[in-house]
C-alpha cells in the first residue's frame, strides 16, 4: 500500500468524504443538523480489479521461495499482468501499524535487499536476451542474410583482446538461427561490426530497453542502453572502444535492463509487433505498442526462439513441454559480486494463439539454460494445466 498498486491509484481507491453542518452549543452539545446548510454526501472509493491470477502467484512464489530474483507473467496480447514475484520478499503485516525500527532497521541492512522491487527496479545485464535486437536489425536492414555464416572456434581476437564464447571448444560454421539456437557468442562479435551502433541504440529502444515500460507502478527505472557520450563520462576520455560492442551485443557490460523490460520484448515478438504497455489494472486502457517490422524479421525470429528451446541442441530445450508450443531465449549474465545470473524468457502458444509471455531472472542462479529454463517449465506446465485447461472445459 506504501508504494505498490494502492499508492498508484491511491486518488481511485480512496473516494471523497461527505459532509455535514450540525449545530453545536457552547457546552459542545450537538443539537443536530443544520437544515439550511446542505449535505455533501460522500463518494465511495473505485473498485480495482487486477490482472493477477491468483492461482499462477501463489505457485510461482512456492517455487521461487528460496531464490533471489523476480518473475513476471504478462498476456502477451494485452499486456495484462498474470503475476508479479520479487525475493525475497517481507512479511506484509509488519505495515499494519508503524513497522517497528528494528525490522525496518533489518530489511535495511540486509544484504539481500527485500524491499527492492526486482521486476521493475533491479537492474541486470540482460546476457544473451540481447542478441535478438542485433537479429532483428541485421534482418531489418539487410546487414546480412540469415544464411551469412561464421566460423565459431571459441576465442574472437580484436586488437589485443580475445573475446570468448561461453563454449570453449567453439560451435563450428554457424548462420543466424544456429547462432540463436547455441547463443553463440563469436557469431554475434562479428555481426555488431557490420551495424550502425547508433542503428542499434535505436532498435533497441524500440523493443523498449532504455525507457520505462509505463507500468501502473512508481520508481520504474529505465535501465540503460549506453552510448559513446556515457562510456567516456564514465570512464574517461577512452572510455569508448570498438570492444564495447562485442560486450553489449551479448547484453553485458554497461547495458542494464528490468525484468519486466524483457518480459516486454517477448510480447512484442509473440504479438509480431502489435501489444500493449504492462499493466495491473484491468479497467484501464494501456498504450498501444506497434512496432513495424518486416513479417519475414518477425517470422524468423520466432522461428529461432522455437528452436531454442525444442530443439534437441538449444540452449533453452529444458523449458519444452507437452501440449503447447514454447518459444524463449536463454541468457547468463555475468556477475563481479558472485556467481552468474540466470535469465529464461519466452512464451507459450497452445493452439496458435500466444496465452502467456515470461521473464525469469534468477541471481547467482548460473546459466540460464539450466535455472531460468527449468523454473519456466515449471510455470508453462501449471498454466497449461491448472488454469489454461480448466478454462476450456
Amino acid at each position: 500500500g506504501f508504494s505498490g498498486i494502492e499508492k498508484y491509484y491511491e486518488d481511485d481507491l480512496r473516494g471523497k468524504d461527505g459532509v455535514e453542518f450540525h449545530l453545536v452549543d457552547i457546552y459542545g452539545l450537538d443539537h443536530g443538523l443544520i437544515d439550511e446548510m446542505s449535505t455533501i454526501q460522500p463518494v465511495p472509493g473505485k473498485t480495482i480489479f487486477l490482472s493477477i491470477d491468483s492461482d499462477l502467484q501463489a505457485y510461482i512464489e512456492s517455487i521461487f521461495a528460496d531464490k533471489k530474483g523476480a518473475v513476471v507473467c504478462m498476456d502477451p496480447l494485452s499486456g495484462e499482468v498474470l503475476a508479479y514475484v520479487s525475493y525475497p520478499d517481507y512479511d506484509l503485516n509488519s505495515f499494519v501499524g508503524p513497522v517497528p525500527k528494528n525490522i525496518w532497521k533489518k530489511w535495511n541492512e540486509n544484504q539481500n535487499s527485500p524491499l527492492l522491487n526486482r521486476v521493475i527496479q533491479g537492474l541486470y545485464p540482460p546476457g544473451s536476451t540481447m542478441k535478438l535486437i542485433a537479429t532483428a536489425l541485421a534482418l531489418e536492414k539487410n546487414v546480412v542474410s540469415k544464411d551469412w555464416k561464421v566460423d565459431c572456434d571459441g576465442v574472437y581476437q580484436l586488437g589485443d583482446r580475445n573475446f570468448r564464447c561461453w563454449n570453449k571448444n567453439g560451435h563450428g560454421d554457424v548462420n543466424m538461427e544456429s547462432a540463436i539456437l547455441n547463443s553463440c557468442n563469436i557469431y554475434f562479435y562479428k555481426l555488431i561490426q557490420k551495424m550502425s551502433f547508433k542503428d542499434w541504440q535505436e532498435m533497441a529502444k524500440k523493443f523498449g530497453f532504455g525507457l520505462i515500460t509505463d507500468i501502473d507502478q512508481f520508481g520504474e527505472k529505465k535501465g540503460n542502453i549506453p552510448d559513446k557520450k556515457y562510456m567516456n563520462g564514465k570512464y574517461g576520455k577512452y572510455g569508448w572502444s570498438t570492444g564495447s560492442l562485442l560486450t553489449f551485443v551479448i547484453g553485458q557490460g554497461d547495458v542494464l535492463v528490468t525484468p519486466i523490460q524483457v518480459a516486454q520484448m517477448m510480447n512484442i515478438i509473440a504479438s509480431q509487433g502489435k501489444t500493449f504497455t504492462p499493466k495491473l489494472n484491468k479497467n484501464i486502457i494501456s498504450n498501444e505498442i506497434n512496432l513495424k517490422l518486416k513479417s519475414s524479421t518477425w517470422q524468423f525470429l520466432q522461428q529461432a526462439l522455437w528452436g531454442v528451446v525444442n530443439d534437441h541442441k538449444g540452449t533453452g530445450k529444458l523449458a519444452k513441454i507437452e501440449g503447447a508450443d514454447v518459444f524463449g531465449k536463454t541468457g547468463t549474465a555475468q556477475n563481479p559480486h558472485g556467481d552468474d545470473h540466470s535469465w529464461f524468457a519466452g512464451y507459450m502458444e497452445i493452439e496458435g494463439v500466444g496465452k502467456i509471455s515470461l521473464s525469469v531472472l534468477v541471481e547467482n542462479g548460473g546459466k540460464g539454460s539450466l535455472e531460468g529454463a527449468m523454473i519456466s517449465k515449471e510455470i508453462f506446465s501449471f498454466y497449461k494445466n491448472t488454469i489454461y485447461d480448466k478454462s476450456s472445459v
